[in-house]
């Protein structure tokens, strides 16, 4: 039976005059407590941050969020015929490039079909955005060429944006993955 200590429950060694866990000193006479599995008797005290790093929930709670944002939509592999997603890995990466390639080299292809909404999808919105940002750099700059910094920016954040999105989908066509495109993958053009 192993023994633990009955301050913090941590595991402790047969010959042990102090605990490694909290430090409290181990009875001479006495016995330490002995069980199985170490109970929680009291809560542990939280942890302080270090005064260096930001305190852990707000970062991590960013990143997972993000994370989840870009990593956690909608999943329909369960529903493609896993011989079609073999045979058509190659197509459906490709349609983030020429979204029309699938539909062209293996027309009846669920998995095909799939991606080619997407990277239609894509296409549509960078197209879009680019129409957009143009725009709205001629007005700006129209105010005054000193904003060129702002426009910059602004095309910067879109060209990045849509390039992480199509980064994605290229991964999840050739990876075998049927998984929608953050924000804008919900929408279905071809079926």
């Amino acid at each position: 039976m192993s023994k633990f200590c009955a301050n913090c429950g941590a595991e402790l060694k047969d010959d042990a005059k102090f605990c490694n866990g909290c430090g409290a000193k181990i009875p001479e006479g006495g016995q330490p407590q002995q069980q199985q599995q170490p109970q929680q008797q009291f809560q542990q005290q939280p942890q302080q941050p270090n005064q260096n790093q930001a305190p852990p929930n707000q970062t991590q709670g960013f990143q997972q969020n993000t994370t989840n944002f870009l990593m956690n939509t909608n999943d329909e592999t369960a529903s493609i015929d896993p011989a079609d997603i073999e045979k058509n890995k190659v197509m459906g990466g490709l349609a983030y490039f020429l979204f029309f390639l699938p539909l062209v080299a293996c027309p009846e292809s669920k998995y095909g079909r799939f991606h080619a909404n997407q990277g239609l999808l894509l296409l549509i919105v960078g197209v879009g955005l680019g129409v957009a940002n143009a725009i709205l750099t001629a007005i700006i700059l129209a105010i005054t060429w000193r904003l060129w910094i702002i426009t910059s920016l602004l095309s910067f954040v879109v060209g990045i944006g849509v390039t992480v999105i199509g980064v994605i989908g290229l991964i999840n066509g050739f990876s075998g993955k049927a998984k929608e495109l953050p924000i804008i993958g919900k929408f279905r053009i071809i079926k």
